[in-house]
């Protein structure tokens, strides 16, 4: 009897796999053939559920942005308030030096209107804004991020000398 695949599962499965060798190898210098190595499948199964490696980029993009669910009072205090921030900050620093060195090599060579236009980078901003407002509201979620960023940065730089207390601002009326 032959075995039965749920087609849509593997894909997801494909595509969450995909992130790790996009971070490890970046964008442009990967072929889909090496991705498919890389996968432990065939170049035609990999082709069999994605058009292209810009089709397994753009589905692979929703689990390297992916952050913990994070469930707040309606009114939370600004201590639970800076725990969420250190919870999603933390969960970004996992795989931030992978996904900065991916964004890096994905943005190489495009003016700012091509960044701009690109809707994979827009919805990454978009999905960490949206985790971010739940916690600080909608007007502090994009300052939030930057200081996020920032901190992640500074840390990369130090070896994570740096501390999330530096998070703290943002939650200030």
């Amino acid at each position: 009897m032959p075995k039965r695949v749920d087609h849509q599962q593997y894909r997801q499965e494909l595509a969450s796999r995909a992130v790790a060798v996009f971070r490890a190898k970046g964008y442009h210098g990967l072929s889909m053939r090496a991705m498919a190595d890389a996968l432990g499948v065939s170049k035609g199964v990999l082709y069999h559920y994605f058009a292209s490696k810009e089709a397994l980029f753009a589905a692979s993009s929703v689990y390297g942005t992916a952050l913990p669910e994070l469930v707040l009072a309606e009114q939370p205090s600004r201590q639970q308030q800076q725990a969420a921030l250190e919870t999603l900050a933390l969960a970004m620093e996992a795989d931030f030096a992978g996904e900065l060195t991916l964004l890096l090599d994905y943005i190489r060579g495009r003016d700012n209107d091509a960044i701009a236009a690109d809707s994979q980078l827009a919805q990454a901003k978009a999905h960490y804004l949206s985790a971010l407002a739940a916690i600080t509201g909608e007007d502090k979620a994009q300052g939030a991020l930057a200081q996020i960023l920032g901190v992640l940065l500074l840390r990369l730089f130090d070896g994570k000398q740096t501390g999330f207390d530096s998070l703290a601002p943002w939650l200030e009326g």
